[in-house]
Protein backbone atom coordinates (compact mmCIF):
# COMPACT_ATOMS: atom_id res chain seq x y z
CA UNK A 1 0.00 0.00 0.00
CA UNK A 2 3.10 2.34 0.74
CA UNK A 3 4.41 2.92 -3.31
CA UNK A 4 0.52 3.75 -4.38
CA UNK A 5 -0.17 5.77 -1.70
CA UNK A 6 3.57 7.86 -1.61
CA UNK A 7 3.21 11.83 -2.13
CA UNK A 8 4.39 13.77 -5.81
CA UNK A 9 7.14 16.03 -5.23
CA UNK A 10 5.30 18.98 -6.52
CA UNK A 11 8.41 20.79 -7.56
CA UNK A 12 8.42 23.89 -5.04
CA UNK A 13 7.52 27.47 -5.95
CA UNK A 14 9.23 27.96 -9.10
CA UNK A 15 7.34 25.29 -11.05
CA UNK A 16 3.74 26.15 -9.50
CA UNK A 17 4.58 30.14 -10.07
CA UNK A 18 5.14 28.99 -13.42
CA UNK A 19 2.29 26.66 -13.92
CA UNK A 20 -0.05 29.88 -12.89
CA UNK A 21 1.44 31.70 -15.70
CA UNK A 22 1.01 28.93 -17.89
CA UNK A 23 -2.75 28.84 -16.87
CA UNK A 24 -3.03 32.59 -17.71
CA UNK A 25 -1.64 31.87 -20.65
CA UNK A 26 -4.23 29.62 -21.33
CA UNK A 27 -6.79 32.16 -20.68
CA UNK A 28 -5.09 35.10 -22.25
CA UNK A 29 -4.99 32.63 -25.95
CA UNK A 30 -8.77 31.94 -25.45
CA UNK A 31 -10.02 35.43 -25.32
CA UNK A 32 -7.03 36.60 -27.81
CA UNK A 33 -8.45 34.52 -30.53
CA UNK A 34 -11.95 35.69 -30.16
CA UNK A 35 -10.93 39.32 -30.26
CA UNK A 36 -8.43 38.89 -33.08
CA UNK A 37 -11.14 37.36 -35.14
CA UNK A 38 -13.56 39.84 -34.41
CA UNK A 39 -11.15 42.64 -35.33
CA UNK A 40 -11.29 40.81 -38.65
CA UNK A 41 -7.31 41.69 -39.35
CA UNK A 42 -6.43 38.11 -40.71
CA UNK A 43 -8.89 35.08 -41.97
CA UNK A 44 -10.45 33.57 -39.41
CA UNK A 45 -8.67 30.18 -40.52
CA UNK A 46 -5.30 31.34 -39.50
CA UNK A 47 -6.47 33.51 -36.36
CA UNK A 48 -8.12 29.82 -35.44
CA UNK A 49 -5.16 27.50 -36.41
CA UNK A 50 -2.31 29.93 -35.00
CA UNK A 51 -4.71 30.34 -31.71
CA UNK A 52 -4.69 25.94 -31.56
CA UNK A 53 -0.98 25.71 -32.42
CA UNK A 54 -0.62 28.08 -29.42
CA UNK A 55 -2.36 26.27 -26.79
CA UNK A 56 -1.18 23.21 -27.81
CA UNK A 57 2.24 24.74 -27.47
CA UNK A 58 1.49 25.59 -23.95
CA UNK A 59 0.15 22.83 -22.66
CA UNK A 60 3.16 20.79 -23.62
CA UNK A 61 5.18 23.66 -21.73
CA UNK A 62 3.15 22.70 -19.08
CA UNK A 63 3.44 19.38 -18.89
CA UNK A 64 7.09 19.83 -19.52
CA UNK A 65 7.53 22.51 -16.85
CA UNK A 66 9.12 20.30 -14.71
CA UNK A 67 12.50 19.44 -17.08
CA UNK A 68 15.06 22.13 -17.92
CA UNK A 69 13.72 21.87 -21.48
CA UNK A 70 10.27 23.03 -20.20
CA UNK A 71 11.31 26.04 -18.84
CA UNK A 72 14.02 26.69 -21.49
CA UNK A 73 10.84 26.38 -23.85
CA UNK A 74 8.55 29.06 -21.36
CA UNK A 75 10.81 31.29 -21.63
CA UNK A 76 10.98 31.29 -25.46
CA UNK A 77 7.21 31.25 -25.66
CA UNK A 78 7.29 34.30 -23.23
CA UNK A 79 9.77 36.21 -25.24
CA UNK A 80 7.48 35.32 -28.41
CA UNK A 81 4.64 36.58 -26.43
CA UNK A 82 6.11 40.33 -27.30
CA UNK A 83 4.99 39.76 -30.55
CA UNK A 84 1.46 40.41 -29.83
CA UNK A 85 2.44 43.78 -30.00
CA UNK A 86 2.37 43.45 -34.00
CA UNK A 87 -0.87 42.46 -34.27
CA UNK A 88 -2.39 44.86 -31.79
CA UNK A 89 -1.30 47.36 -28.94
CA UNK A 90 -4.45 45.71 -26.63
CA UNK A 91 -3.65 42.29 -27.40
CA UNK A 92 -0.09 43.09 -27.04
CA UNK A 93 -0.76 44.59 -23.50
CA UNK A 94 -2.83 41.75 -22.72
CA UNK A 95 0.31 39.42 -22.81
CA UNK A 96 2.18 41.38 -20.72
CA UNK A 97 -0.07 39.85 -17.82
CA UNK A 98 1.38 36.25 -18.03
CA UNK A 99 5.00 37.64 -19.39
CA UNK A 100 5.01 39.20 -15.96
CA UNK A 101 4.02 36.63 -13.48
CA UNK A 102 6.77 34.18 -15.39
CA UNK A 103 9.14 36.59 -14.67
CA UNK A 104 8.62 36.96 -11.17
CA UNK A 105 8.01 32.94 -10.96
CA UNK A 106 11.58 32.62 -12.98
CA UNK A 107 12.92 35.24 -10.40
CA UNK A 108 11.04 34.77 -7.18
CA UNK A 109 10.57 31.24 -7.58
CA UNK A 110 14.13 30.34 -6.85
CA UNK A 111 14.88 32.46 -4.05
CA UNK A 112 11.83 30.97 -2.23
CA UNK A 113 12.83 27.35 -3.03
CA UNK A 114 16.17 28.17 -1.17
CA UNK A 115 14.36 29.61 1.57
CA UNK A 116 12.75 26.37 1.96
CA UNK A 117 15.47 24.09 1.31
CA UNK A 118 17.01 25.70 4.40
CA UNK A 119 14.85 25.06 6.66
Amino acid sequence: MGGALMARDRGGATEALMRVALGIDLAIIFFGVLVVRGLGFYPEVWVWSAGAAAFVLVLVILGTISTSVGKIAGHVFHALLLGLFAIDVAVGLSGLVPIGFWLFGAIRGPQLDRGTAED
